[in-house]
């Protein structure tokens, strides 16, 4: 099977464009909602909602295994246990959103006892998180119909409706704020809006693609809500280490470091969020094939596509990595001010670790598909702890303040994906130590190549407008699509990019041709 195959290479386009749109968005909204909120105000937007995923450690038992054991089943031709599986998920994610509900809801009685909250946006902070709990419970239920794209491989639809859900936010926060005083809770008023419009979406292209799906009660199942559980309940464990590393940084900037340095960290962190946003789809266009070789008993198949799919995915996070990093001076100051240009050596911290930590993310897919959840779990938590513990001291005893913060996560992502990671995968697999390590010398050569590229081009020339910082920008990609195209790709590779790109380029030179717009 073809890594670069037409399915692929939708998916993936599709994934991309949609990161994209959420970079285009982020960096058009984010100043708008500081201008109009406040620096400090907008560092509680982020940690109120980072506070309620922490209840993600109880609802991922469940949505983190279900579509695996959903599209194995049905792979297998076991339509009767797929359903069983789905019908269960749907009943158990319902009832257990009504449950969790309540102390999520309660904990706005005493969020001032947690963080600090000045006494004059305490309200705006509450309403903030019960909204946000009913998006994060919506969520959770909705995340079982990712099954539907997944196990058909149109990685794309779920793409295509994140896209669309990003849109209908950003609308609803131009529409709020144009009509009421603008308030912290309305941004997560938005994403509520937003994330209901997907659920619609969800709902039905998952039942389009699964015509043979009916929901009824009594298909639901204890002894496969045991089943489910049993093999989340691992991914319970990892949740507390993935929330250690993910989302414990704002609130340590809180704790040691006050509400300004908060906010202005708020401000930072997301574009390093987006990289793992953009690994965790990118990832997630190569999970269907790796599941579908481990249905299949086809364990060489197996080890050859995530090989190439480490290599494939650090290609790809290479680029953005090395802009942000690169161009993050001029970036700052051009898109928040020239106040945020000394903390362009946080973006470059971040850029530098996560282009290398983020390469084997289609590894844990592998964990997934053999149902092996119990060692990632406990090593993910336990680096997630040494993440925290270095943060406290060296953001606090240490002096180092927001960059201790950075390093801490730098230090810890390291040991558990570079090292651990790609370790275990081979252990799992039967495979040599090695084996999965290959795949990411090429990407951290292209990342430094591209890196190096930025800062000599800042050398040459004066980055002063959002239009040489967009012409430098394109100028860094050009020199890197060159390189990949002759460094990071192999000989086959190459063939089948030039191959359709000769096809696209046809395409665009006879759009008339017969059965073209069939």
């Amino acid at each position: 099977m073809s890594l670069l195959n037409k399915t692929f290479i939708l998916n993936l386009g599709a994934n991309v464009a949609s990161f994209l749109l959420s970079v285009l968005f982020s960096m058009w909204l984010t100043p708008y909602v500081i201008k109009n909120l406040g620096v400090e105000a907008f560092g509680f937007v982020h940690l109120t909602q980072n506070m309620i995923n922490y209840f993600s450690i109880i609802t991922v038992a469940l949505s983190a295994v279900v579509v695996r054991f959903f599209s194995v089943s049905a792979h297998r031709g076991a339509l009767d246990e797929a359903r069983g599986y789905m019908n269960t998920y749907i009943v158990s994610s319902l009832v257990l959103s009504v449950i969790l509900f309540f102390p999520l809801g309660g904990t706005v009685f005493f969020i001032d006892q947690i963080i600090r909250v000045p006494a004059g946006l305490l309200g705006d902070v509450q309403i903030a998180l019960l909204i946000g709990s009913l998006l994060f419970l919506l969520t959770f239920v909705m995340s079982g119909f990712a099954a539907g794209p997944f196990f058909a491989n149109k990685i794309y639809i779920t793409s295509t409706i994140q896209a669309v859900q990003m849109l209908i936010r950003v609308l609803s926060v131009l529409l709020i704020f144009a009509w009421f005083a603008p308030k912290i809770w309305h941004i997560q008023l938005a994403a509520l809006i937003a994330t209901a419009s997907a659920c619609i979406l969800s709902i039905f292209f998952f039942k389009k693609l699964i015509p043979w799906f009916t929901f009824r009660v009594r298909d639901m199942s204890f002894a496969k809500c045991k089943k489910l559980l049993q093999a989340g309940g691992w991914s319970s464990v990892s949740q507390v280490g993935v929330l250690l590393f993910l989302q414990i940084d704002l609130m340590v900037a809180n704790v040691m470091l006050g509400v300004s340095e908060s906010g202005m960290y708020a401000a930072i962190i997301q574009f390093p969020l987006l990289l793992r946003t953009l690994s965790g789809t990118l990832a997630a266009v190569f999970s269907p094939t790796i599941t579908l070789y481990y249905s299949k008993g086809d364990k060489e198949g197996l080890v050859r596509y995530a090989n190439q799919a480490v290599r494939i995915n650090g290609i790809l996070l290479a680029l953005p990595a090395a802009l942000l990093g690169g161009l993050a001076g001029p970036f700052l100051s051009l898109w928040l001010g020239p106040s945020f240009e000394h903390l362009k050596w946080l973006l470059l911290i971040h850029a530098g670790y996560l282009v290398v930590s983020l390469s084997p993310a289609p590894l844990f897919y592998i964990f997934t598909a053999y149902n092996k959840l119990r060692t990632p779990a406990l090593t993910t938590v336990a680096f997630g702890v040494v993440n925290l513990l270095l943060a406290i001291v060296l953001s606090g005893p240490a002096g180092l303040g927001l960059y201790g913060i950075a390093l801490a996560g730098a230090a810890a992502l390291m040991l558990k994906n570079v090292v651990f990671t790609p370790i275990y995968a081979s252990k799992i697999t039967g495979e040599r130590k090695r084996v999965f390590y290959k795949g990411i010398y090429r990407p951290v050569a292209g990342a430094s190549f591209t890196l190096a590229v930025c800062y000599a081009l800042q050398y040459l020339f004066a980055i002063d407008s959002l239009l040489s910082l967009f012409v430098t920008a394109l100028a860094a990609t050009g020199t890197y699509g060159l390189f990949a195209y002759f460094v990071m790709l192999t000989k086959a590779e190459r063939h089948i990019v030039t191959t359709r790109l000769q096809a696209f380029r046809c395409s665009l030179s006879f759009p008339f041709q017969k059965g073209f717009f069939k």
